[in-house]
C-alpha cells in the first residue's frame, strides 16, 4: 500500500518535472542518427543489434531505442532472443531531464508465452561537448511488473577526428541487484563502416554465460 502510495507520488513529480522544463531551451534541430553491427560472440553465438535515434521532435523530446538478436551458431535462423528498448526523452539545455522507455524480452517461457514488457519512468542528466561526444545518467524510480529501480550510465568518446570511438553502458537493477553492461572499441575501416570489440556481461544469465565478447563490424549512419 505504501508503495503503490510512494510511485503514484514520484509519478506525479515527474511529470511536473516534464511541464517546467522550458520549450525555449531543448533544441530545435531536428535530425537522427543510427547504427547495425553484426558480431561473433565468443560464445558461440552470431549477434545482431539495431540502434537508432532521432533529436528536434515535438515538443522538443528525442528518441533513442536498439534491437538485440542472438541466433544459434549451426542455424542462423533461429532468432534465440529478440530483445528491445525504447526511450523517449525531454531535457532542457542544461542537460536535465525526464524520461519513460519501454523494455521488451521477446523469449518465450516453457509455457510459449512472452512475458509483458516493462515500462520506467524516471529523470535524467546528459552533457555533450564539441565534439558531439556523450556522457549521461537516467534514474527510474518507477516501473511497471514490479520491477523496482534502475541507474543506467552510458557514454561515447572520440579520439584522432572519429578514426577510434569508445561506446558503453552501464545498467544497474536494484530489485535483483543485477548489472548488464557493455563496453565497444571501434577503428575505422572505410568511411562510416567500423571493425569493433565488445566486451560484454549481463547478470541475469546462467553461470558460465554472463559474460562474453563480441568481434564484428559495425555501420554507422
Amino acid at each position: 500500500m505504501i508503495k503503490n502510495k510512494l510511485r503514484r507520488i514520484i509519478i506525479a513529480s515527474m511529470i511536473g518535472l516534464a511541464s517546467i522544463i522550458p520549450f525555449k531551451q531543448v533544441q530545435a534541430k531536428v535530425g537522427g542518427y543510427g547504427k547495425f553491427a553484426g558480431y561473433y560472440d565468443n560464445r558461440d553465438k552470431p549477434t545482431a543489434t539495431f540502434t537508432c535515434g532521432a533529436y528536434g521532435l515535438p515538443l522538443g523530446s528525442e528518441f533513442f531505442g536498439f534491437v538485440e538478436m542472438e541466433t544459434e551458431k549451426d542455424n542462423l535462423d533461429n532468432l534465440k532472443r529478440p530483445y528491445t528498448e525504447a526511450c523517449l526523452s525531454r531535457k532542457a539545455k542544461n542537460g536535465f531531464g525526464i524520461a519513460v522507455e519501454h523494455d521488451k524480452d521477446f523469449v518465450p517461457l516453457p509455457s510459449g508465452i512472452t512475458l509483458p514488457g516493462v515500462t520506467r519512468l524516471g529523470g535524467m542528466y546528459e552533457f555533450k561537448n564539441k565534439s558531439n561526444e556523450l556522457f549521461g545518467c537516467k534514474f527510474y524510480p518507477a516501473a511497471t511488473q514490479n520491477n523496482g529501480m534502475q541507474v543506467v550510465l552510458y557514454g561515447n568518446k572520440k579520439f584522432n577526428k572519429e578514426d577510434i570511438v569508445v561506446d558503453g553502458f552501464l545498467d544497474y537493477n536494484f530489485k535483483p541487484g543485477k548489472i548488464v553492461t557493455e563496453l565497444q572499441v571501434g577503428k575505422r575501416v572505410k568511411d562510416t563502416l567500423y571493425g569493433v570489440v565488445e566486451g560484454r556481461y549481463n547478470g541475469f544469465k546462467d553461470e558460465g554465460e554472463r559474460t562474453g565478447v563480441g568481434v564484428g563490424l559495425e555501420w554507422r549512419f
